[in-house]
C-alpha cells in the first residue's frame, strides 16, 4: 500500500461527491455571471478576517459582525449563492469528519 496513493484516492473521492460537484458548478456559474461574484468574494474575505481576529483575540468586532450579517442577508436572496453556501457548509462538515478520523488514527503518536 502506497500512502500517497491513498491520499490521492481520498481527495479524488471527495471531489466525486455530489456536494463538491454542486458547489463547484454553482461557484463557477456565479463567477461567470459576475453579477454578485464581487460581493460574494468581499463577504468571504471579510469572513476569513473575522475568523482570524476571533482566533487571535477571542472576540469579534461588533461592527464587522453586523456588516457581515447585512452582506449575508443580501447575498442569500440569490438562490444560487444560498445553495452554494449551503453546499460549502456540508463540505466543511465532511472535511471536519475527515480531520476527526485522521486525528483518531494518529492519537497514539500525538498523545504521551
Amino acid at each position: 500500500m502506497n500512502f500517497y496513493d491513498k491520499i490521492n484516492d481520498l481527495t479524488s473521492s471527495f471531489k466525486q461527491t455530489e456536494e463538491y460537484k454542486k458547489f463547484m458548478m454553482l461557484k463557477n456559474k456565479i463567477k461567470e455571471e459576475n453579477v454578485h461574484y464581487e460581493k460574494l468574494k468581499e463577504f468571504k474575505e471579510k469572513q476569513a478576517k473575522q475568523q482570524v481576529q476571533y482566533m487571535e483575540n477571542g472576540k469579534v468586532d461588533e461592527a464587522t459582525q453586523k456588516e457581515l450579517e447585512n452582506l449575508y442577508s443580501i447575498l442569500i436572496q440569490n438562490e444560487d449563492i444560498r445553495t452554494m453556501l449551503e453546499q460549502e457548509m456540508k463540505l466543511n462538515i465532511m472535511l471536519a469528519d475527515m480531520q476527526k478520523a485522521l486525528g483518531n488514527a494518529i492519537k497514539e503518536i500525538v498523545e504521551f
